[in-house]
């Protein structure tokens, strides 16, 4: 099952779901590609889980990623890092997102506010998602 599919400009990312192992690619427009497998992890309500994050490419080519799995009441992600503020994609669990001129080394030092279907908001922030 293909999910998440995000195409923007000369970038592409999509998740590949088969049985209960998934992918992660994301190609830039320097032709390159970034790829990452994880077993499928549901959250609990309220809850996100990253399952990897970091960068790609160099100069104005770099690009930052985060990818994850979302509690089913969790509607939305808003990531704001670095200046940028990016509306993840959400599907069958899983979220997405990338966006240019981050971090060099991948690490998000912003926020992701997650907007929850009772209409409430939960702030995280970027330094403590893998801890």
């Amino acid at each position: 099952m293909i999910s998440n599919a995000d195409l923007r400009g000369k970038v592409a990312s999509m998740v590949v779901t088969r049985g209960d192992v998934s992918a992660y690619c994301l190609a830039g427009s320097d032709g390159g590609a970034s790829m990452g497998n994880s077993p499928v992890r549901r959250q609990p309500d309220g809850h996100i889980k990253v399952d990897t994050l970091g960068s790609r490419g160099s100069g104005d080519e770099e690009l930052n990623y985060v990818v994850g799995w979302a509690g089913s009441d969790v509607e939305g992600i808003t990531v704001r890092d670095h200046g940028h503020t990016i509306e993840a994609t959400i599907q069958d669990g899983r979220f997405t997102a990338w966006w240019p001129d981050g971090d060099p080394d991948g690490a998000i030092t912003g926020t992701l506010t997650l907007h929850l279907a009772d209409g409430s908001t939960r702030t995280v922030k970027g330094d403590t998602l893998l801890g």
